[in-house]
């Protein structure tokens, strides 16, 4: 098989807050294979985002390791991480927040090449630029607009075009279409696949919808307060959930039969997501799943291969 492009082992991030430790992310280990699309979902507050960016390294982590070339980034000094960010870029859910509006389109596409120096002209930058915008399906045009003068899938895609400037080969997209219109949704995400397959890009997806995941994304991790519950190839996931959060959550995604929409049954969980402030030992789930016995409360279970490429969670599978 494919070595991995990068391999996250144990990484936490805790955040001091008052009255203790905010466990964002406690423990979550996977690998991402070369141009695949790893899509990560979960319940708002789950830890998607906080992953994504102490993955990319907006965040110093608490613990793990994250292997990229056979390196541990963690442990680079801030020179030596310089020539990984060429390499690590993030494509944030805001496209109204994560552009400055002071700054012409032109300026906002070509910071990543004025940091790392990637031009030896003005000609050849403004000539990045242009192929940059190209690309994302915007034109010469735009160069000297600012973002006010853009709708917000426009603005999207003028992220997507920074994203790019420095050829990396791997993408963190942050909930890329949640600030999005339904009908401009699709044609940020179809960018994205015709990106990949002509850049070949590596992706990770993180995103509430989760047809629009199923749509994208070749494995699936489903994450619930902190902690990684399940894992599979996306097809496999969809069709054969094994964790009981999961089954819950696929079980709200409409059906477009009415027929077989009547017939399903929605799975309800009962009660609120528990405080990831010191959080209790066991399964994070524990207080709303089902299936719970007297282990749950007692041991975390411990994330392992059920069936083949399939990784769970849980005590009582």
């Amino acid at each position: 098989m494919t070595e991995p492009l990068i391999s996250a082992r144990n990484i936490k991030k805790y955040f001091d807050v008052a009255g203790g430790q905010l466990k964002a992310v406690d423990g979550i280990s996977f690998d991402i294979y070369p141009q695949e699309t790893f899509g990560l979902v979960g319940e708002s507050g789950c830890g998607k985002s906080t992953a994504g960016r102490t993955i990319v390294r907006l965040y110093e982590p608490t613990d793990g390791e994250l292997i990229f070339n056979g390196k541990n980034i963690y442990k680079l000094s801030r020179k030596e991480m310089q020539d990984v960010r060429r390499n690590f870029q993030i494509v944030f859910q805001d496209p109204y927040a994560s552009l400055n509006p002071r700054m012409t389109v032109e300026d906002i596409v070509a910071e990543p090449l004025d940091v790392h120096q990637a031009y030896k002209t003005r000609e050849e930058r403004s000539e990045r630029v242009i192929e940059l915008l190209r690309l994302v399906g915007l034109g010469e045009e735009h160069v000297l607009r600012f973002p006010h003068e853009f709708s917000g899938g426009q603005r999207q895609r003028v992220g997507i075009a920074r994203a790019l400037a420095l050829n990396p080969k791997f993408i963190v997209c942050d909930e890329p279409i949640s600030a999005l219109d339904v009908s401009i949704q699709a044609q940020v995400v179809n960018l994205l696949k015709n990106l990949q397959d002509k850049l070949g890009l590596t992706y990770m997806f993180i995103a509430h919808d989760l047809s629009m995941v199923r749509y994208i994304s070749d494995r699936v991790g489903v994450m619930y307060l902190g902690h990684m519950m399940e894992l599979a190839e996306s097809a496999e996931l969809y069709s054969n959930p094994i964790h009981p959060y999961t089954k819950a959550l696929l079980s709200a995604i409409p059906i477009p039969n009415p027929e077989i929409q009547r017939n399903r049954k929605r799975i309800m969980l009962e009660g609120d997501v528990p405080s990831p402030i010191n959080p209790k030992e066991g399964c994070r789930f524990v207080d709303r799943c089902s299936c719970a016995t007297d282990i749950c409360r007692k041991e975390t279970p411990v994330f392992v291969e059920k069936k083949e490429k399939h990784f769970v969670a849980c005590h009582n599978v």
